[in-house]
């Protein structure tokens, strides 16, 4: 059995030139200053600027600036065999967290050729190791996107 539910919605007015505009005066949907996911000088709650507080949003608030995880050692990955079938070359981007010791977790793929080859890039990620990202003297967890690119010789 299929129930299909219709609604009436109301037809809203947004101009184009204001989504995504950092200095945005719209309060909801533009991303703009105002707005509680803002990305401008005030974003809060969720929204990346320099705004007293905010999570998980990126703020200047405490003033306490996290230096980025640096790559120290790294494995080259190994191919698919869908992809070697294939002779597919190509990239594969992952989402991760590196953690205080340096190792890389929470993966997540951010853009993939598909054949097998996101697996192959998590297995390998999974054996980097990264000096980890510093605030205020100590290492924290930080995130970062790595780029595992594929090419056959």
């Amino acid at each position: 059995m299929i129930i299909s539910v219709a609604f009436d919605s109301p037809t809203l007015q947004i101009d184009a030139s204001n989504i995504g505009d950092p200095l945005s005066n719209l309060p909801i949907g533009a991303f703009g200053m105002h707005d509680k996911n803002g990305i401008g000088d005030r974003g809060c709650c969720g929204g990346i600027g320099d705004g007293p507080k905010g999570t998980p949003g990126i703020t200047s608030g405490s003033g306490h600036r996290i230096t980025a995880p640096q790559l120290i050692y790294k494995v080259e990955p190994e191919f698919s065999e869908d992809a070697r079938k294939a002779k597919f070359s190509g990239m594969v981007i992952l989402a991760i967290e590196v953690d205080a010791a340096g190792h890389p977790r929470a993966f997540r793929v951010v853009q993939s050729p598909g054949l097998g080859l996101e697996q192959k890039a998590i297995d390998a990620v999974k054996q980097w190791r990264f000096k980890p990202g510093y605030q205020d003297g100590k290492p924290v967890v930080t995130g970062a996107t790595v780029e595992v690119n594929f090419r056959l010789l």
